[in-house]
């Protein structure tokens, strides 16, 4: 069977990455976190452009909006995906470039006159980065079924505002939350376009990534306990100096992660609280945030065995008291062999070349891949850019990979 080469529009694509761009906080380029008005509006907007392809939009219970497309059978749907809500003083791609490629699609096959067998799904997921309630992701996790209720009336914004209040601010009804779970089998398969979030495609000029992997985080807390006291009356080998602990800590962390047995593992220590935080105090406390993220469960399972035993070490020569809570561990994707081919195969049918590289960040894919097969198409980051204003995907590179992302749908459609 021969596929039409779709009637992607790079000129639509850019227009619509500058209409989205446009809504951010104007003294924080680029904010538009989940669960805001900003939000709200570009779920909106998107919504519009979903109808202008002829998708019929609702929003489901967990805030996701959703433009459907009928096929010729009412089986189990395809579905093309991503965000649209950013972290704080973020990038104008991260996400964003898979939704406006999966609404692109489906103008394309509006265009093409393609009527598919399945059904299609274009899908707006809800708050996929950090939001004001602390809670991430939402709507994919609700919708493969791992969203913790119990989170709904604890989970809240600085104003107090809890998380099922947020979620019924997008349009979504946190009562219902239950009825949105797609079970295996529901879904033919899930694709989804993101930008690489590293370098791996600029260096080798390829303008299209297929998704091996996508890596998944295990976070914790540490606590450093010394004892605060005089900065000046207090000599150096009589302090419990938990900051000088907490250094050690950082360095343990950094060192287990470079393990030479380690491959494909990274690890991170993103904020500290120093108490008392005066200058003439030795401090008494610290509490560290951190995550080591790997495509290899057992490979975060080597960090946190040898992060834990630096910590015993270093509180016992410095006398202080190191406490380690790991409170998520995510387990990492392997995509499916047949769904890479059929990113791969599309690609090749256009002419355009790919290499094949693991995900180091989670993606809305990373729950779907709980309920049905996924593929993620990737594009370049200019000079490995993400989370940052300087975030920078060239608008034909979106336009590529919106091609193979059409070709590989409608591959998916002619898939048993």
């Amino acid at each position: 069977m021969t596929l039409p080469d779709l009637p992607i529009d790079v000129g639509r694509i850019e227009r619509d990455l500058t209409e989205l761009a446009r809504l951010t906080e104007p003294d924080r380029p680029y904010t538009r976190q989940a669960f805001t008005k900003l939000d709200r509006e570009a779920r909106e907007l998107v919504a519009g452009w979903m109808r202008e392809a002829g998708l019929d939009v609702h929003i489901d219970a967990a805030g996701n909006t959703i433009g459907r497309r009928s096929g010729r059978t009412d089986g189990p749907v395809m579905a093309l995906g991503s965000h649209t809500d950013t972290v704080q003083a973020g990038g104008r791609f991260d996400g964003i470039a898979g939704v406006v490629a999966a609404v692109e699609v489906a103008r394309a096959l509006e265009q093409a006159g393609v009527v598919t067998e399945h059904p299609l799904e274009i899908i707006n997921f809800n708050c996929e980065e950090p939001s004001v309630t602390g809670m991430t992701p939402v709507g994919s996790r609700a919708m493969s079924g791992h969203l913790d209720l119990s989170k709904l009336e604890t989970a809240h914004d600085p104003e107090g505002r809890t998380l099922a209040e947020a979620i019924d601010f997008l349009g979504g009804n946190h009562t219902r939350l239950t009825e949105l779970i797609r079970k295996p089998g529901d879904v033919h398969g899930y694709l989804e376009l993101h930008i690489e979030q590293g370098l791996v495609l600029e260096r080798a000029g390829c303008p299209v990534g297929v998704v091996t992997h996508i890596a998944g985080p295990i976070r914790g807390t540490i606590t450093v306990t010394g004892r605060a006291d005089h900065a000046g009356a207090t000599l150096m080998d009589e302090r419990q100096d938990a900051l000088c602990g907490a250094a050690e800590v950082i360095l343990a962390l950094e060192r287990a992660a470079k393990d030479p047995s380690l491959k494909d593992t990274v690890a991170t220590i993103g904020t500290a609280h120093i108490s008392p935080g005066m200058v003439n105090i030795i401090p008494g406390r610290v509490d560290l945030q951190m995550e080591v993220r790997s495509i290899r469960q057992e490979e975060k399972e080597r960090v946190r065995g040898l992060f834990e035993a630096a910590c015993e070490a270093i509180a016992r020569e410095r006398g202080l008291r190191i406490d380690v809570q790991w409170l998520v561990d995510e387990p990492p994707v392997t995509v499916p062999q047949e769904m890479q081919a059929l990113v791969q195969e599309a690609a090749k049918e256009l002419g355009i070349q790919t290499v094949s590289l693991p995900s180091r960040a989670m993606h809305d894919a990373s729950w779907m891949a709980m309920i049905a097969p996924v593929a993620m198409v990737f594009v370049p980051s200019k000079d490995g850019l993400s989370h940052t204003p300087d975030e920078w995907t060239d608008f034909a590179d979106v336009a590529a990979g919106a091609r193979v992302l059409g070709r590989a749908l409608l591959k998916l459609d002619a898939k048993e």
